[in-house]
């Protein structure tokens, strides 16, 4: 399902100038997107705890967004915090060091190109580290281009293409053990 990006900067406006109504209709249509996101970070047990919060500072912060068609990679960009102080807080996120060496850019593949294979997918996702699921989830889940995906995760794109190829080498080292 597509986005409709002038509609939803129109919904962020009219939520600005507190229409109650249209700040429902704006969190319902990122409500399904960011929950997937925040579980594969933090697991669908605390992924429901998470999106509470986030909602929360959507609400309390959606009058300083300067920019309605900046609001995607900012609620992206505060789910990741908030998953991350998550992790944190449960004492399992483990920073990883990032190599900041050139990879060449990788192009996303349409969610559509493993049907069978997305379970299997998902599962060995969930054992690299956050910061290189964060990186994979949006950058093909939710096909956010990486110079997006850096401004999400205030990182440098020399760093997300690092996580990239860190958690893409991972999966294949994964995949060719249980074959």
């Amino acid at each position: 399902m597509k986005t409709d990006y002038k509609r939803e900067a129109q919904l962020v406006l009219q939520a600005q100038c507190r229409d109650r109504q249209a700040l429902e209709a704006l969190l319902r249509g990122v409500q399904r997107d960011l929950f997937r996101y925040i579980a594969s970070l933090v697991g669908r047990d605390g992924a429901e705890d998470v999106l509470q919060d986030v909602f929360l500072q959507i609400c309390r912060k959606l009058g300083f967004l300067r920019d309605p068609q900046s609001f995607r990679p900012w609620i992206y960009r505060t789910a990741s915090r908030a998953s991350f102080a998550f992790l944190r807080k449960e004492r399992r996120y483990v920073p990883i060091d990032p190599d900041d060496s050139s990879v060449e850019e990788i192009p996303a593949a349409s969610s559509q190109s493993f049907p069978g294979f997305a379970g299997q997918l998902m599962e060995l996702i969930e054992t690299l580290s956050p910061a290189s699921r964060a990186v994979l989830m949006l950058h093909y889940m939710h096909e956010a281009p990486l110079e997006e995906v850096a401004a999400i995760l205030e990182i440098s794109i020399g760093t997300v293409k690092s996580r990239l190829a860190y958690g893409l080498s991972c999966l294949r080292e994964s995949m060719e053990k249980e074959k």
